[in-house]
């Protein structure tokens, strides 16, 4: 994948975005912390790479909800 960036683009890197009004904070966490714990365990249902995704999603929601208590 090969991206051209310039002062005036930015690629878009998300499937789907998420509003707001729609972000959890108590669900993001609980997200992260069964990705994190699904990471650590290998032998548990959820494969690595779903536990990655799954982690890297509720983390960026976390980030997004920091920056909105940030700006308001």
């Amino acid at each position: 994948m090969n991206f051209n960036l310039s002062l005036h683009s930015v690629p878009a890197l998300a499937d789907t975005g998420i509003r707001a009004a729609n972000l959890d904070e108590a669900a993001a966490q609980e997200a992260k912390r069964r990705a994190e714990d699904a990471m650590a365990n290998q032998s548990a249902d959820m494969d690595l790479a779903k536990a990655q995704v799954e982690l890297a999603e509720a983390v960026a929601q976390l980030r997004a909800i920091d920056r909105l208590r940030k700006t308001k």
